[in-house]
């Protein structure tokens, strides 16, 4: 009898391995790579199911193999490339394989598979993949053209290698992006070879979506991060947008990003990557500085932008600006740092800033009029610790500027689009919106006026990528206006203010960049992250590390997370490391309860600095 190697899509350490089982005659024709099959598991033999990874002849396990029970579907799930790159990434992230399948197989449908018919395949193109390249393009600036948008030129990059039977995998970070993506994708008569691979699909469209990936080639595969692990049949090109983006980083275990796992993908695949974004990360910086991605500039024509230097969100040339525009029945954008009605409260008697007695985070006054922390929510009275009853807002947030301005402009529709309460599209007309970063609304043609009310505050923000990031949200926002239109960015002075005018981002992150890595930051080199549920495990895991050279501790602003830093160079052997220095912890654990995990493990976590 043969022996199949089996895997489980499961985050459960105990299940990170490899198991075999020995092929009934019967169904030996049903089983090659990557079938899902059922076999019997644990002390009860309970059928479970797995993924098969592997034939051979013999087995390493020395007891008695237990037989495969059944094949629920002939059909392949999993690709060898998908099982390598879970592999790879498990390892960079010092994760687990199986919860990497979990998120990147899913829900098996099978009323899709019923309906679904493995085509024969055309020829494939014979040239394999000669000339490889690794590029980080600066698109066309104005996304209002819709001819020259970067979802447009994402459709010339793809063409040729759809012409030759080549699959393409897009990953976006968002589902404005998506949109985005999809409109070009039709109007260029390309929807029938696309397929999205969605989290928010249903069933029957998630997984006949993912049959079709696995098993044709030429097809556009896309989605946001998840689909960076989707199957791509004959795989000829990745391409990923705006890789700076929040989304592009999983919450949960093991905590991977887009961008890399994309990199990995590239090198074992062998294909070609395409990086592309307004403003670049700082890693995508640094790979175009040490020379591993090239720079490929299609920004074109730069739009009319002005700096004040004050700190007024609208002083009276601005406020010209949005009237006269506004009479004109255009559309104005202003972008402002955050939402609800006042950033920070301070008391009218002593003169302090309100804080939050458990984080000391900056209390502020939300959607709602709720006096709350903004790190962990608490709502608070009315009433400051000196006994004063009356606050006054330094800085008022989307929803008081939006109260203002429909005072100052009746005439006008005066809209709010926060993360939260997101508008994704606005009419072409005298219309004025108030969006936080990230939240503006596209808009036929561009917005005629732009004003990035905040600057100077996200500059202030006490983060590692504070101009970094910030950069990214200018950058998106003023794609959004026309070709005839005007922007107004506030606060900004000196070579910065220069740089933002001629919208210079690529060299605003790289000196960054720069700056960063001559003081041992990232991205010159990885932040690790060890969080936690009790004080004893840490300290433990804590003695383990000491002892590894590669690692330089640094402090934390909590007793329940140890953080290191770590080169780049070295994070093969440290993820391996740390992930049995954690795991004899785990076993030895007196505070462990069944099925608990005491421990986590971010390998690029950017919030301890």
């Amino acid at each position: 009898m043969k022996v199949a190697s089996v895997v489980f899509a499961s985050p459960l350490p105990q299940l990170d391995k490899e198991f075999d089982y020995l092929i009934p005659e019967e169904l030996e024709a049903a089983i090659q790579f990557g079938v899902q099959v059922e076999v019997p598991f644990g002390s009860g033999k309970k059928p479970k199911t797995g993924i098969v990874v592997g034939i051979d002849g013999k087995s390493d396990f020395t007891g008695n193999l237990l037989e495969i029970l059944d094949v629920p579907s002939p059909l392949q799930v999993l690709s060898l490339e998908q099982y390598k790159l879970a592999q790879a990434v498990a390892s960079r992230q010092a994760g687990i394989v199986g919860e990497l399948l979990a998120s990147a197989i899913p829900k098996r449908s099978k009323r899709a598979e019923a309906k679904f018919v493995v085509e024969s395949s055309a020829v494939l193109s014979t040239d394999g993949h000669a000339g490889v390249t690794r590029q980080f393009l600066r698109p066309a600036h104005l996304d209002g053209d819709k001819q020259a948008s970067w979802a447009m030129q994402f459709i010339e990059l793809l063409r040729p290698e759809i012409a030759k039977r080549r699959s393409v995998l897009v990953v976006l970070p968002d589902y404005r992006a998506i949109g985005d993506f999809e409109a070009a994708l039709e109007a260029n008569s390309l929807s029938q070879q696309a397929f999205r691979q969605s989290s928010s699909d249903g069933a029957v469209n998630r997984w006949t979506n993912h049959l079709y990936a696995v098993h044709q080639e030429g097809l556009i595969v896309y989605g946001t991060r998840g689909a960076a692990f989707a199957p791509c049949k004959n795989l000829g090109l990745i391409l990923i947008w705006d890789d700076g983006d929040d989304s592009h980083h999983e919450q949960s275990s093991p905590y991977w990003n887009s961008r890399d796992v994309l990199l990995q993908r590239s090198e074992l695949e062998n294909v070609s990557i395409v990086f592309s974004s307004h403003s670049p990360s700082s890693e995508i910086s640094r790979l175009v500085e040490i020379g591993y991605l090239s720079h490929i500039d299609h920004s074109g024509a730069k739009p009319l932008v002005r700096v004040t230097q004050g700190s007024e969100r609208l002083d009276q040339e601005t406020f010209s600006l949005v009237s006269k525009t506004l009479k004109n029945n255009s559309p104005v954008l202003i972008q402002i740092a955050n939402l609800g009605f006042a950033t920070a409260l301070v008391c009218t008697s002593c003169k302090e800033v309100q804080r939050c007695v458990d984080c000391q985070t900056a209390l502020w006054l939300d959607p709602a009029k709720v006096i709350r922390c903004r790190g962990c929510k608490r709502a608070y009275g009315n009433l400051c610790k000196c006994g004063g009853k009356n606050f006054r807002a330094t800085s008022q947030g989307s929803h008081a500027l939006t109260e203002q301005l429909s005072r100052s402009f009746p005439e006008a529709a005066v809209l709010t689009s926060t993360g939260s309460e997101r508008i994704t599209r606005v009419e072409r007309k005298g219309i004025l919106v108030i969006a936080t970063p990230g939240a503006e609304p596209s808009v036929d043609g561009g917005y005629e006026a732009i004003v990035l009310a905040d600057a100077q505050m996200m500059l202030g923000y006490p983060r590692l990528r504070a101009l970094e990031q910030a950069c990214q949200k200018w950058a998106n926002a003023l794609a959004h206006l026309a070709k005839t239109g005007v922007a107004v960015v506030v606060g900004l002075t000196g070579t910065l203010a220069d740089q933002v005018r001629n919208l210079a981002f690529m060299e605003i992150v790289r000196q960054d960049m720069l700056e960063r890595s001559e003081l041992g930051l990232p991205p010159a080199t990885r932040l690790l992250s060890i969080t936690g549920t009790n004080t004893t495990d840490l300290e433990s895991l804590k003695t383990k590390l000491s002892s590894l050279e590669e690692l330089s501790q640094i402090p934390t602003s909590t007793g329940k997370t140890l953080a290191y830093t770590f080169s780049i160079a070295n994070g093969s052997s440290v993820a391996n490391d740390v992930r049995l220095a954690v795991s004899q912890v785990t076993k030895t654990s007196k505070n462990k309860l069944p099925g608990q995990r005491l421990l986590f493990i971010n390998m690029d976590d950017q919030s301890v600095i």
